[in-house]
C-alpha cells in the first residue's frame, strides 16, 4: 500500500511528465512571449483600422465642395445666360484736376428676353442716351474711385441705377465691362 500513500502532486506531475516526454521542459499551450506577441498584433490592427477611418473620413471631407450640403436646391439651378445688348467702347478722362488721367471701357448690357421682350426696341432707341449715362457718370470719377474691384462694382451698380430710371419697357439686370483699361 505503500503505492497509496503517494502525494497527489507526484502523480500529477508524472502525468505530465508522460505528455511531454523525459528530459522535456515544461511548456504551455499560450506562454508569456506568444500572448505578449498577439498582443501588439491586435493593438496594431485596431491602430491601422482606427487610422484607416479616420483618413477615410477627411479624404471625404476634404473632397467634397464647400458647403456641399448646405446649399438649397433653389441655389444650384443655373440660371441661363443674359442677352447681351452691346453699348461699345468709351476713351473718357478721368475728372482729377490735377492729372488727369486715361479710362477706355467697353460695356454691355445684361437684360433678361423673357421678362422684357420690348426692351432691345428701346434700348436702340435709346442708346445715344445710354452712352451720355456712362460718359457723364464715368467721367465724374477720378483716378482712385477705380482702382479696386469694390470701387469697380459700385460703378457698375451706380451706372445700372441711372440706367434703369429712364427705360420704360423693362430694365437691365447686368452691366459687363468687357474692356477697362485705366492709365
Amino acid at each position: 500500500m505503500a503505492d497509496a500513500e503517494e502525494p497527489i502532486e507526484d502523480i500529477e506531475s508524472t502525468a505530465e511528465e508522460d505528455t511531454q516526454g523525459e528530459g522535456a521542459p515544461k511548456r504551455r499551450l499560450f506562454g508569456p512571449s506568444l500572448v505578449r506577441t498577439l498582443l501588439y498584433v491586435m493593438a496594431a490592427l485596431v491602430l491601422i483600422v482606427i487610422s484607416g477611418t479616420i483618413a477615410y473620413l477627411v479624404a471625404k471631407r476634404v473632397g467634397a465642395q464647400p458647403g456641399q450640403d448646405r446649399i438649397s436646391e433653389e441655389q444650384t439651378e443655373k440660371k441661363p445666360p443674359y442677352t447681351a445688348f452691346v453699348l461699345g467702347e468709351f476713351s473718357l478722362n478721368t475728372s482729377d484736376p490735377t492729372e488727369p488721367h486715361f479710362i477706355k471701357i467697353a460695356i454691355s448690357l445684361g437684360y433678361d428676353t423673357e421678362k422684357n421682350q420690348m426692351l432691345p426696341t428701346e434700348l436702340n432707341a435709346r442708346r445715344a442716351q445710354l452712352r451720355d449715362i456712362v460718359i457723364t457718370t464715368v467721367g465724374a470719377k477720378k483716378h482712385e474711385d477705380l482702382l479696386t474691384q469694390d470701387q469697380r462694382d459700385e460703378l457698375k451698380e451706380e451706372l445700372l441705377d441711372k440706367i434703369n430710371s429712364v427705360l420704360k419697357d423693362g430694365e437691365t439686370a447686368e452691366i459687363y465691362f468687357t474692356e477697362f483699361v485705366l492709365t
